[in-house]
């Protein structure tokens, strides 16, 4: 099989290296080295449609999202006024210029660890793809139960039924709060990687600052090197490799170390021109 594989980074203005000016970095920064990104503003608050076009003039037209669903969505939080058809619909209206230009990588629905293998639960996950019909759709589990022995293959072929691409997970593995890396593919159109570090001791934290804890990660050259060998592997066309090790902003320079290692080459980058080397 011909496969594509990019590489991408989340939180689009935390990486100073790639920061044209100042130590903020922009989409403009991230799209002159990188074919996609992965927006997680979007799980806290829909965007506007002015402001998803915003995002689309500043980067080529060949640049991709993966954009978070809501945490309506994804179940982290629940309140009477959210009704979930009137929350699915607003989400697709507002990212509908992405969907109408094909920039829209994935929706991702990274489901939050109480999210356990129960009958509603898999109700749920037949009603997301009844909502986002021909959207594509990346599930990330945080709930290990979905890949016990007695779970792990029924959990793959529902996703292979509501074509749902696997998203493919590195992270610190813990007695409870991880999950393992399963490099199986679900959509053949698609696997997703996403990679958060493996910093044992800030995965558990619970301080202020644990989200920065969690991903205050560098990953070794070896450590990208067997990664970069799991993501030829998946028998997808496409796979997207996500850095989100970015709690002590290294994710960037990991990206373009792996990048490296693998020899890709990503046509129509820009419009930025910064150079790293």
């Amino acid at each position: 099989m011909m496969r594509r594989i990019d590489v991408g980074l989340t939180s689009v203005a935390d990486h100073p290296t790639l920061a044209s000016q100042g130590k903020a970095s922009t989409l403009a920064d991230l799209a002159g080295h990188l074919p996609v990104v992965e927006l997680d503003t979007t799980f806290y608050a829909l965007p506007t449609a002015d402001a998803v076009r915003r995002w689309q003039q500043a980067v080529p037209a060949s640049f991709q999202f993966i954009v978070k669903a809501t945490q309506f969505m994804t179940r982290h939080k629940e309140a009477p006024d959210h009704e979930p058809v009137a929350e699915f619909t607003a989400w697709r209206r507002a990212l509908a210029p992405l969907i109408e230009a094909d920039q829209l990588a994935a929706a991702l629905f990274q489901l939050p660890p109480y999210f356990g293998v129960t009958a509603e639960n898999v109700r749920y996950l037949h009603l997301i793809r009844r909502l986002l019909p021909g959207v594509p759709v990346a599930l990330e589990f945080r709930n290990d139960g979905w890949y016990s022995p007695d779970y792990r293959g029924s959990t793959l072929a529902l996703m292979r039924e509501l074509t749902f691409s696997h998203v493919v997970v590195d992270e610190p593995q813990t007695a409870s709060g991880s999950v393992p890396l399963v490099a199986e593919v679900t959509d053949p159109a698609l696997a997703i990687m996403r990679l958060h570090g493996r910093n044992t001791a800030g995965w558990l934290e619970r301080d202020p600052q644990w989200r920065s804890c969690r991903t205050n990660y560098r990953y070794s050259d070896a450590e990208l090197q067997a990664l970069g060998q799991v993501a030829t592997t998946l028998d997808a066309r496409r796979v997207i490799v996500i850095f989100n090790n970015n709690g002590g902003h290294d994710a960037a320079a990991n990206a373009l170390a792996f990048i490296a290692q693998l020899g890709l080459q990503f046509d129509d980058l820009g419009p930025s021109q910064l150079s790293l080397f």
